[in-house]
């Protein structure tokens, strides 16, 4: 007689996470000696294992991983199958390696525990990430995030005292206190809809202790929220967007100026800049470039001009008439219209229209490292252009 089973006689198998999997496989490469050597922001973008400093054995255990992202592939299989060819070169057991620092010393390699580790950190980061990407393109339907605890048998202080907490998905408590939040840790969010939210009670902003870690290998001190475990401080999500905006305008500053500004010009009219525009995506886009002589006269080690989620939330509530393919006038703006100082940090740009021209205004931070794009619209009278046109100094007619 046939054994009987509850199982269906079909299996749907979606495959990985693609934001998991692509997460992972855009990761580079980076050697180092101590977990103290990389920084969470390194980790968003680098492949990095505690004393791995040989480039294949940092690759072999790479391509391990990814295929276990990408076939679901367990520990058990991952680990048995790993071990005979770290072992081949010559990483594993307890060996001496010479320290960076300058000291030689017994340390471990790789080892069961080890292993164990390792799959569980990158598996579960990378699947958070994924996770992240999903929650920032879906949170119009579901704009709230509940955390909850894993399966642990005991839980950190810390984290069980999150149990249950609601709140908005951009609440800057997710820029530190989204899962995982440690070694081993099996803490998770749910993305739920407001109705949900309201029916379990959306909590008050949560007061984040903090507390002072010191770095023996660089001598640094840094604060993270406490229960936290170090290198776990920041969400990765984030790290990673934050990272690829800075390339992008990197790419752009060291571009041909006609290049990137056709390239700005792109990006302008791009789905990003019209998610930004409407709320429904985090970060900043390059939208414009400044030129040259501007950019200097500010001080500005940058010519990329950013629009950022915090300026289309300001632009929402002071002008919620314009739409997003408003944001291309700024570039006309920039090469063409009047130019007037508002400040040591600000910069003004009137469009040359005779009735009620556009306005904008760029502004440089603090450390002089970007330039953002802090208001654009169309005044009511021909009044405030003339006055805004008198508070600097001309620099373009």
């Amino acid at each position: 007689m046939a054994e009987f089973s509850d199982k269906p006689g079909y299996a749907f198998n979606p495959g990985p996470p693609p934001e998991a999997s692509a997460y992972f496989r855009n990761k580079g490469i980076r050697p180092s000696f101590s977990w103290e050597d990389v920084e969470p922001s390194e980790h968003a973008t680098s492949f990095a294992v505690a004393k791995a400093m040989n480039i294949d054995v940092l690759e072999t255990i790479q391509g391990a991983l990814q295929q276990g992202l990408d076939e679901g592939i367990p520990y058990e299989q991952f680990a048995r199958e790993l071990k005979p060819r770290l072992q081949r070169l010559g990483w594993w057991g307890v060996k001496e390696r010479l320290d960076p620092l300058g000291e030689a010393r017994k340390v471990q390699l790789g080892s069961p525990r080890r292993l164990r580790t390792i799959y569980r950190a990158n598996i579960r980061t990378a699947r958070a990430v994924g996770q992240w990407d999903r929650i920032q393109r879906t949170k119009r339907a579901l704009p709230y995030l509940v955390y909850l605890l894993g399966p642990s048998e005991r839980h950190r202080p810390h984290h069980a005292s999150k149990e249950g907490l609601v709140l908005p998905v951009d609440d800057p408590f997710w820029a530190s206190w989204y899962p995982p939040n440690g070694w081993n840790c099996k803490c998770h969010v749910r993305q739920v809809t407001r109705r949900e939210a309201e029916e379990r009670g959306i909590s008050d902003a949560p007061n984040v202790p903090m507390r002072d870690v010191f770095n023996k290998r660089t001598g640094e001190i840094k604060r993270i929220p406490s229960g936290i475990d170090v290198g776990w401080e920041k969400n990765p999500g984030l790290l990673r967007q934050r990272n690829m905006e800075r390339f992008l305008a990197g790419k752009l500053n060291a571009a041909d100026p006609t290049i990137a500004r056709a390239a700005a010009r792109d990006l302008a009219s791009s789905w990003r800049v019209k998610r930004i525009a409407e709320g429904t995506a985090k970060g900043g886009v390059p939208i414009a470039m400044l030129p040259k002589e501007l950019a200097e006269k500010l001080g500005s080690k940058s010519k990329v001009t950013l629009f950022s989620d915090a300026t289309a939330a300001k632009q929402k509530d002071n002008h919620p008439e314009l739409v997003p393919d408003d944001y291309l006038r700024l570039i006309d703006l920039l090469e063409n219209g009047r130019v007037v100082t508002q400040g040591k940090n600000h910069i003004g740009f009137v469009g040359r229209d005779l009735d009620l021209p556009w306005i904008a205004v760029i502004k440089v931070t603090r450390d002089l490292s970007e330039l953002y794009l802090q208001t654009l619209f169309r005044p009511g009278t021909n009044r405030y252009v003339n006055r805004f046109l008198k508070r600097g100094e001309v620099l373009r007619e």
